[in-house]
């Protein structure tokens, strides 16, 4: 195969942003005089620097030709500056393909996270570069209580149940986190660690950040500390409304709330989900689960079979929910309505 290196050199100067052929060829070890004979043909580029190139670029799995291929001088340091390289390099391919992805007016794409796709362009592209896409299987534990934050999430398509542990080891939730807003912030109120389980209960994607860029970022004001404030304040008004619907509403009225809040953060009017998970999340017993679920099957408001619920009916669970589903929506609309 035959590669136009130099239209490779400029592609990994443009996704690293090097100011400059000479900045690049640092971190390629070139000095200056080798990077200026290959661009005016006295030279060629060498099998390990196209090889470090190939790998940045992410043209194929060339990882260990290339550590192999490096000296053992200074091993150590040569191998943490490649990586530093590929690095720099896929965090900028990931900011482009993201804009390439954008709409015409500027927002992000339908499925992305809310508060990343109100951000502004300037802020938008400052934060686009430290964000690593995750899956987030069903099921899996994102957090425990006492865990240390070292990454906030914004998911994109999947929904993460934070849930209160007591010390019997029986559990209720508490809020649901989607792709309406971030899980952890904590972080943003003073505190490094989180006093609650985090628990995917919907399968899908988030994107993390490392917490100190997050903190570093929310220092700055502006923009970011303003969207992430609002939505700690949405989110709060969750927990307490979450809390007054347990302690005064009907197993039926839980269980609808559950669902439309699960619908507001999803693509689809399908939910896979167990009754033994969905009584773990609303702390009743799973009898009570089956027996609403049955009511609004006959109603005609769902399907529901083998841990598939799907929403044929979206108006005859409005009707039956309690008010609390309402507060909530009412508030998160009220806080970005004019952002």
């Amino acid at each position: 195969m035959t590669f136009d290196w130099h239209a490779l050199y400029d592609d990994v100067k443009r996704f690293g942003e090097f100011g400059s052929d000479a900045q690049l060829a640092e971190s390629l070890g070139l000095t200056r005089a080798q990077i200026s004979a290959w661009r005016t043909g006295k030279s060629d580029l060498g099998t390990l620097t196209k090889l470090k190139i190939l790998d940045a670029l992410g043209h194929d799995t060339l990882r260990s030709a290339v550590l192999s291929l490096l000296p053992e001088q200074n091993r150590e340091e040569l191998e943490r500056q490649h990586i530093n390289l590929t690095t720099r390099v896929s965090r900028g391919m990931l900011a482009k393909d993201r804009e390439a992805n954008s709409l015409d007016d500027g927002r992000l794409v339908q499925d992305e996270n809310q508060l990343l796709a109100g951000l502004p362009a300037e802020e938008r592209a400052r934060v686009l570069p430290h964000l690593t896409p995750v899956a987030m299987p069903l099921g899996k534990v994102v957090y425990k209580p006492g865990d240390r934050l070292t990454h906030i999430y914004l998911p994109t398509t999947a929904i993460i149940s934070l849930l209160h542990v007591m010390e019997n080891g029986e559990s209720a939730e508490i809020a649901v986190v989607g792709k309406d807003g971030v899980l952890g912030v904590a972080l943003f109120m003073g505190g490094d660690t989180i006093s609650n389980r985090a628990v995917v209960r919907s399968a899908g994607e988030a994107y993390r950040l490392s917490a100190q860029f997050a903190i570093d970022e929310f220092a700055r004001g502006g923009y970011v500390q303003r969207l992430f404030l609002r939505y700690a304040q949405a989110l709060i008004t969750q927990m307490a409304q979450t809390a007054v619907c347990n302690r005064h509403h009907s197993i039926a009225q839980q269980f609808c709330r559950w669902l439309l809040l699960s619908l507001d953060r999803l693509q689809t009017n399908e939910l896979h989900m167990t009754q033994d998970l969905i009584a773990n999340m609303l702390g009743v017993r799973r009898a009570s689960v089956t027996e609403v679920a049955k009511q609004l099957q006959a109603s005609g408001a769902i399907r529901y079979n083998r841990g598939r619920i799907e929403v044929i009916d979206r108006s005859s669970l409005e009707r039956h929910v309690c008010e609390c589903y309402g507060v909530v929506r009412r508030e998160c609309d009220r806080l970005f309505r004019n952002l």
